[in-house]
């Protein structure tokens, strides 16, 4: 039974990998035609407005898709789930529509507050929240085709959410060179556009009723995980700003331009996160889940770590390529590998937390986010005025552990699994030493850092098998079951 519930996990991964690939290489590679065709100052300033939707984004879903997750298994009928959809959908638009309000009749202050060189941006906060409107619609549609394994729906209208506002905002830029405005006017028109569609063909699905009850049980759910959305929002993004402000336009261009390569990890770690949540919470109630999860989490991070150390090895070409030659930016590949241990940390803890969010103790888990943070904060203001950009993608890595470590600590409290959590703590440690020793090599320039870099990995490895994480027999066992997890999904 093991087998068949391992063997659905990997089908739907490789399942939702279809569209996060597609969206991640088509993004990176349309990278270097945004650094082609804006200067450091603007690829600063569209830093600095991702900074703002994102905020602007969990304020407004306010947890909802969280709790969506949630409710979709445990809505007694067909009628309470599309109730539950329409309350979360309708909620969350409206709300981000009265921010896209404030910040049109206020646009011009708010400009001079945010970015450095405002006469151009009066209107662009107002464009930027209008679009992420879209951006909400098609986050709890997709969410709710996720939860009903409607595979190919999610697929196709992610890579059209993506890959479409991309394209239409470089149609912008390149040709009526309008900079970042260009930016946010694509994704306004791209992600209206898929969010109109949606929900025409989710009108089945949506009810136009309003229940204060559901609406409450959403909220009541999804509300106690905005300070773990605020604290996460913080510990990606406010470091944009503090670069920025405290540093210098460089850095933060340097900043954004490593965010977008950075983002290659997820081509690892999302299809897994897509189909984690409706999978943990699916199998919830069965008496050999604790021994699955122990099981996926030390799955992820083997996979996930070696996957963030084979991209170090090879990132300053890659780097090179996609920022066409940039001199000003040529530094960045440096620290991409510690922002994409930092993005395999965060999705790590959604495993070592399954039980708190099946006992929905989420909480539990906000306070733990809520210390990372004010700890993230704090060195940050301290670090990156001695030391830059280093100072801000340590704390990251830094900010992640202590989320970890207190979810598993916590989790172990409302339900025990056995992550060998240990053994996990000491290979996590032997990595780092290994990837210091990596960004060492490639900041002096050694010649055959190839053998380094055999060696670092060979190390790596065979601390699975040192730390009893793995034994040879359990991987034979993994591996016998992997050629047969393609069938029907």
């Amino acid at each position: 039974m093991m087998k068949q519930y391992i063997k659905r996990l990997f089908s739907d991964s490789a399942a939702f990998a279809v569209a996060t690939m597609g969206n991640k290489l088509v993004s990176a590679m349309l990278v270097p035609f945004y650094i082609k065709y804006l200067n450091d100052q603007q690829l600063a300033d569209w830093g600095q407005t991702n900074t703002f939707t994102l905020i602007l984004t969990y304020l407004c879903i306010l947890g909802t898709d969280a709790a969506m997750a949630f409710y979709y298994f445990d809505a007694k009928s067909e009628q309470e789930r599309k109730t539950y959809l329409t309350n979360a959908v309708f909620f969350s638009a409206a709300m981000c529509l009265l921010f896209t309000i404030f910040a049109y009749f206020f646009g011009a202050p708010l400009a001079d507050v945010v970015y450095d060189n405002s006469r151009d941006y009066t209107y662009l906060l107002a464009v930027a929240f209008l679009a992420t409107v879209g951006a909400i619609i098609i986050q709890h549609l997709l969410g709710y085709a996720r939860y009903s394994r409607r595979v190919w729906l999610f697929n196709i209208f992610s890579m059209a959410y993506v890959i479409g506002s991309n394209l239409i905002s470089l149609y912008f830029v390149i040709v009526h060179k309008t900079g970042v405005m260009g930016i946010f006017y694509g994704q306004l028109v791209g992600q209206m556009a898929v969010a109109v569609l949606l929900l025409i063909i989710f009108r089945k699905e949506l009810v136009f009723k309003f229940s204060k009850k559901h609406l409450s049980d959403l909220i009541k759910y999804g509300a106690p995980l905005l300070p773990t959305l605020m604290a996460f929002w913080a510990m990606s993004s406010i470091s944009r700003p503090m670069l920025y402000h405290m540093s210098s336009v460089n850095d933060a261009a340097i900043y954004e331009a490593m965010m977008r390569l950075a983002s290659i990890i997820l081509l690892v770690t999302s299809p897994f996160q897509l189909a984690w949540r409706p999978f943990s919470m699916s199998i919830k109630d069965r008496e050999d889940a604790p021994q699955l999860y122990g099981l996926v989490g030390r799955i992820l991070l083997v996979a996930g770590t070696v996957a963030v150390m084979l991209l170090a090895f090879f990132m300053e070409p890659i780097y090179r390529l996609f920022t066409v030659g940039e001199k000003g930016l040529a530094s960045g590949y440096l620290y991409v590998w510690a922002l994409s241990l930092g993005t395999l940390l965060n999705v790590l803890h959604t495993v070592f937390g399954v039980g708190l969010l099946i006992k929905k103790k989420t909480k539990i888990i906000s306070r733990g986010f809520m210390i990372a943070a004010v700890v993230y904060v704090v060195g940050c203001l301290l670090l990156i005025p001695l030391f830059r950009i280093w100072g801000a993608v340590s704390m990251t890595v830094v900010a992640y552990l202590i989320v970890i470590i207190w979810v598993y600590v916590q989790n172990q409290k409302e339900y025990p699994v056995d992550f060998r959590f240990r053994a996990m703590l000491i290979y996590l440690a032997i990595f780092l030493v290994a990837m210091v020793g990596v960004t060492w090599v490639q900041v002096e320039q050694l010649p055959n850092a190839w053998v380094y870099y055999l060696l670092a990995l060979g190390v790596t490895v065979a601390a699975v098998f040192a730390t009893r994480l793995f034994s040879i027999r359990s991987l034979q066992q993994i591996g016998r079951r992997l050629p047969k997890l393609g069938g029907k999904g």
